[in-house]
C-alpha cells in the first residue's frame, strides 16, 4: 500500500485519465476526494472507491473559480483534516488547428480550465502542505505541450506548455517545506477526448509509435502513484514523458 492513509484531491476525477488515477491511487491504500464539472460522474467514481474499503467524497465544481476552488479544499479539510496528494488534472480540449480559427473567447476558457485551474488548485493547497511539511503535487502536461500540439488547437498545446513550466516553478518554491511537484506528459492515451479529437482512427499514430500501439489509462495512472508515493523521493520537478516512445526527449 503505497499511499495508504493519504488524502488525495484529484480534479477531473470523474471519468478518463483523472478515473483511472483516482481508482489507482485508492487501490493503494488512499482516500480520494473526487472533484469534477459533472457531479454524477464524480459520485459514481466516489462510490467505487468506498466499495473498495476507502473513503471518498464526490465534489461538484469548477477548477477555473477561485470560489468554488476554496470551497472544495475546506470541505476535504473538514472532513479528513489534512491533504497529502493533489493531482490537478482537470483539463479541456479543442480540435481546432488553425490559430486563425481560434476565438478569444475559446483561448481564454481552455487557458483558464488547463492552466489557471493548475495555478488556483494548487495555491490553494499550499500553505497546507507547507505546514505539513510534506506534500505530493501532480499536474497533468501533455506531449502536445512539447511538440505544439497533435490534432489539438494552439490554445491546448500552450496551455499544457505553460502547465509544465508552471510545474517546475513550484517545485522550486515547494521543496524546502518537503513537498514534492511533478508532472506527468501523456501521449497518445486511449480516452473519450482522444477518442473525440482521432474519430476513433489510429492508425497514423500506431504507425509513429516505437512500441506500435497507444497508451491506455491505467498506465498513466501507475505512474501517477508512483509520483504520489514515498518511491519518488528525489523527484522535483520532472515531467515525466508517458508516449510510448512517440517523444523521446
Amino acid at each position: 500500500m503505497k499511499c495508504q492513509d493519504k488524502v488525495s484531491i484529484v480534479t477531473g476525477g470523474g471519468a478518463g485519465l483523472g478515473e483511472a488515477i483516482a481508482m489507482a491511487l485508492a487501490r493503494e491504500g488512499a482516500h480520494v476526494s473526487v472533484w469534477d464539472l459533472n457531479g454524477g460522474r464524480a459520485d459514481r467514481v466516489a462510490s467505487k472507491i468506498r466499495e473498495m474499503g476507502c473513503k471518498s467524497s464526490a465534489i461538484r465544481m469548477d477548477v477555473s473559480r477561485p470560489q468554488e476552488v476554496d470551497r472544495s479544499v475546506h470541505e476535504v479539510l473538514k472532513e479528513y483534516g489534512r491533504i497529502d496528494i493533489l493531482v490537478n488534472n482537470a483539463g479541456i480540449c479543442e480540435t481546432i488547428s488553425s490559430i486563425e480559427e481560434i476565438e478569444e473567447m475559446v483561448w481564454d476558457k481552455i487557458l483558464a480550465v488547463n492552466l489557471k485551474g493548475v495555478f488556483l488548485c494548487s495555491k490553494a493547497v499550499m500553505r497546507i502542505m507547507k505546514s505539513q511539511r510534506f506534500g505530493k503535487i501532480i499536474n497533468m502536461g501533455s506531449m502536445g505541450g512539447k511538440v505544439g500540439g497533435i490534432k489539438v488547437g494552439a490554445h491546448y498545446a500552450a496551455s499544457k506548455a505553460a502547465v509544465m513550466c508552471f510545474t517546475k516553478s513550484l517545485a522550486v518554491e515547494m521543496a524546502p517545506y518537503g513537498v514534492h511537484v511533478n508532472a506527468i506528459a501523456p501521449g497518445v492515451i486511449e480516452t473519450d477526448m482522444t477518442r473525440m479529437i482521432t474519430g476513433g482512427d489510429w492508425t497514423k499514430f500506431i504507425a509513429a509509435i516505437p512500441l506500435g500501439r497507444i497508451g491506455v489509462v491505467e498506465e498513466v495512472a501507475k505512474v501517477a502513484v508512483f509520483l504520489a508515493s514515498d518511491d519518488s523521493s528525489y523527484l522535483c520537478g520532472e515531467i515525466i514523458d508517458v508516449n510510448g516512445g512517440l517523444l523521446m526527449d
